[in-house]
């Protein structure tokens, strides 16, 4: 029986959390290549992404086996969305544009069994190793190691952001740095006063109620070393996209200049 969620640990030893947003890849080979390069997650998309569910449900299992917490973005707020991930193998699922306390505390609680919430019972256990425990300890099992992460993606959710994350349930405030931009009115500008004083609130806001803060969409190296001084622990290092077209795109560059030159 796996009973653990890498993710979960690494963030409550203080420790700075990485994740990997797939798009491209499909081969389940790719969490093992994700944890050799150090990363600590991985981010499946089922809101944007591409990736269909047969695929994403293979990327959860290998996952669970490279010791990279698989981490599901649904579309909604739908409790079934959230189900049929969590049986199939997410350890966490990551919540989009949650902007108010009762949107968050419904969130966590269709992620968990009851008492806790109103998870639905499956008949396997991917994140126990296809084990079958008792009824009893699978549902204790994994109302332990199962995340809510709720996004904060408005100018309402960073006001509401102390009370998000004062709900029961909830592991974590992450902040979906382009959504907020553009909401805010600023595309992309992370460097605003308005922009980095609402990182600096939901950070804050975080801490307070013994919660993790995170974040996506932000690449700048120093911002993210400040934002990782004032309290972010889980960080979407980027997508398998971009990292294919920067390395891609640096590497043809240098062979063209080499043509150039001769």
């Amino acid at each position: 029986m796996l009973a653990r969620n890498p993710l979960i640990e690494r963030l409550r030893a203080g420790q700075t959390a990485l994740g990997l947003s797939l798009r491209l890849a499909t081969s389940p080979n790719v969490a093992q290549m994700a944890a050799t390069c150090g990363f600590h997650w991985l981010f499946i998309d089922l809101e944007h992404g591409p990736m269909a569910y047969d695929t994403a449900c293979m990327m959860m299992d290998a996952g669970l086996r490279a010791g990279v917490t698989p981490i599901v973005r649904v579309p909604g707020h739908d409790a079934s969305d959230a189900n049929r991930a969590l049986t199939n193998g997410a350890l966490g699922i990551l919540y989009p544009h949650v902007d108010t306390a009762d949107q968050a505390l419904a969130c966590a609680r269709t992620a968990r069994f009851a008492p806790d919430g109103i998870r639905g019972v499956p008949a396997v256990f991917p994140q126990l190793g296809f084990d079958k425990p008792s009824l009893a300890d699978a549902v204790t099992t994994l109302n332990a190691i199962t995340c809510v992460i709720v996004m904060i993606e408005s100018a309402a959710a960073v006001h509401n952001a102390g009370k998000i994350a004062a709900q029961p349930g909830v592991d974590a405030l992450f902040v979906g740095a382009s959504d907020l931009s553009v909401e805010m009115g600023r595309p992309g500008d992370y460097q605003a006063p308005a922009m980095r004083e609402a990182l600096d609130h939901v950070a804050a806001a975080a801490r307070a109620q013994g919660r993790f803060a995170g974040l996506g969409g932000i690449g700048d190296l120093a911002l993210l070393g400040r934002l990782v001084e004032s309290g972010y622990q889980m960080l979407l290092a980027g997508n398998d996209l971009d990292f294919f077209m920067q390395g891609a795109r640096a590497r043809a560059g240098a062979l063209n200049e080499l043509d150039r030159r001769s």
